[in-house]
């Protein structure tokens, strides 16, 4: 007899079940949300790589001996401080010797424009031939052309007097010297030593070209007006130095499909150091577009989050989702919604699949 009854009671309840389900299934109000995009504010770590603007290798434009190194290894220069002197008697000589030879040019010059004048006198009263004019002024021509070659051997040996002091061609971090005082320098050698441009000093670092397309367009004039970069050094200090963006790379790798990014940062107490690598934090001003939605909407079952998208008939279809942040009580997803997708907002666990809804605001 109880068994009767408990089966009885167990059909009863199955039925009334299946009775409340059909009737439930057919219509249900609820509130629904249209999707919109907002801007999603964050920040990206990426490893970064500091670059010198500019680097110089200094090699002799004469040879000599070296009298005096003029700085200490490592050290911070300036642009035109004297690094080297090499031995200038015999370049001061050549300077002499150039300077005598434009004053004899100079003379010849001189001589050969009056004795010209003085033929062309004489030749309107027949006393000298035409042939003598010609050879008189084919005598000035030569004078006039030995004086510039000798201006301009002047000028040479002047310059090379000058290059007997090597001066630093930009202001900068010094390396080691590759030759000390008493050895030879042969012009156009190897460098005596390197020159790297330590402030503005500039940060490379590469982004991928999806992330650079979704943040800014993929447009530089967008990264250099909204976006925002911090750096951080080693033991994960933060540079005080501040950057701004310089240029990106005309050219996407063709292995990694990431575009090289570079920003110059002041470094006035040399902490960022050429070669060294330091993290980048890159955000936007105005953040990434991304489809929101409330977190009630938000439903999670084994195949992972998903919501309630309906149809222009307003019925339910089941759809999943990425989602991304919480942030100021919406979550932004990541994949699976575009704008203008409407979605069961609140009460989400009340839909079925093919459930008609009736919104309500």
């Amino acid at each position: 007899m109880w068994y009767n009854l408990n089966t009885m009671y167990k059909y009863l309840l199955a039925t009334s079940c299946l009775v409340g389900f059909s009737v439930f299934a057919a219509e249900v109000t609820l509130p629904v949300y249209e999707v919109v995009n907002r801007p999603l504010k964050v920040e990206t770590r990426l490893p970064g790589r500091v670059v010198p603007i500019s680097r110089v290798d200094v090699v002799p434009q004469v040879s000599g001996e070296i009298l005096e190194v003029c700085f200490e290894n490592g050290a911070l220069v300036n642009e035109g401080d004297t690094l080297y002197k090499l031995d200038p008697v015999k370049y001061a000589a050549a300077v002499k010797n150039a300077e005598a030879k434009v004053q004899e040019c100079k003379a010849n010059v001189a001589y050969a424009e009056q004795s010209y004048n003085r033929h062309k006198r004489l030749l309107e009263t027949r006393a000298v031939s035409l042939d003598a004019v010609d050879n008189a002024l084919s005598q000035r021509d030569s004078s006039r052309a030995a004086y510039a070659a000798a201006q301009a051997d002047l000028v040479y040996a002047r310059d090379n007097l000058l290059h007997c002091e090597i001066k630093a061609p930009i202001s900068g971090k010094i390396g080691s010297t590759a030759m000390t005082r008493g050895n030879y320098a042969k012009a156009g050698d190897v460098p005596l030593v390197s020159i790297v441009q330590i402030s503005p000093i500039r940060i490379r670092f590469s982004l991928s070209n999806r992330r650079f397309l979704s943040l800014f367009g993929g447009l530089s004039s967008r990264l250099r007006d909204e976006s925002t970069a911090k750096i951080f050094l080693a033991n994960g200090q933060e540079h005080s130095g501040k950057g701004a963006f310089e240029y990106v790379e005309n050219t996407a790798d063709e292995l990694t499909d990431t575009i090289q990014i570079y920003f110059q940062f002041e470094n006035p107490d040399a902490t960022l150091r050429p070669g060294g690598t330091v993290t980048v934090v890159l955000g936007s001003k105005k953040g990434e577009m991304m489809p929101t939605v409330p977190p009630s909407a938000i439903l999670q079952d084994v195949q992972g989050p998903y919501v309630w998208v309906l149809d222009e008939n307003n019925v339910a279809s089941r759809r999943s989702v990425a989602r991304g942040d919480l942030v100021d009580g919406w979550v932004f997803i990541e994949k699976g919604l575009k704008p203008g997708d409407r979605i069961v907002a609140n009460g989400a666990h009340k839909v079925k699949r093919g459930m008609t809804v009736k919104a309500v605001k």
